[in-house]
């Protein structure tokens, strides 16, 4: 299993999806901020998670990440995008036929119901089909399904 940490900042899903993956399955940790990845690979150093994540430095615009993967998660970071259309379409191209992504985003102070479905309307027409995502405290969340 391939999975991608879109917006990673320094690793706190990053690791516990590397370890629920095991010794085959591979993390592609993706982030804007090479401050953040450096922070990840201090983190891993020298354990057997090493081997199974690959920090992709991301561009203004651009994920950089073109290895098929079967499970996204974007947390707390889609509201900081400027181009969502681009943004879907690039995760569209990249998730395998049967792959989902988990779309995440703060409740309190920064995403009102109103710009969440927006956000997930965007997804929609970017080719994904939108399902209930699980209750999280303080968050909105849909699961994202490819036709």
């Amino acid at each position: 299993m391939t999975v991608l940490d879109v917006g990673c900042g320094p690793g706190y899903f990053t690791i516990e999806m590397a370890k629920q993956v095991g010794g085959r399955g591979k993390v592609i940790a993706a982030d804007l901020q090479e401050g953040m990845l450096q922070a990840l690979r201090a983190k891993i150093k020298g354990t057997e998670l090493e081997a199974r994540i690959r920090p992709v430095l991301c561009d203004q615009g651009k994920i950089n990440v073109s290895d098929a993967v079967d499970f996204i998660l974007a947390f707390y970071m889609v509201h900081e995008v400027p181009d969502k259309q681009s943004f879907f379409r690039q995760l569209k191209t990249i998730l395998s036929q049967n792959g989902q992504c988990l779309l995440v985003e703060p409740k309190m102070f920064h995403v009102s119901r109103t710009e969440f479905n927006q956000t997930t309307r965007i997804a929609e027409e970017s080719g994904f089909t939108i399902h209930q995502g699980p209750r999280l405290m303080l968050s909105w969340s849909a699961l994202l399904t490819g036709r």
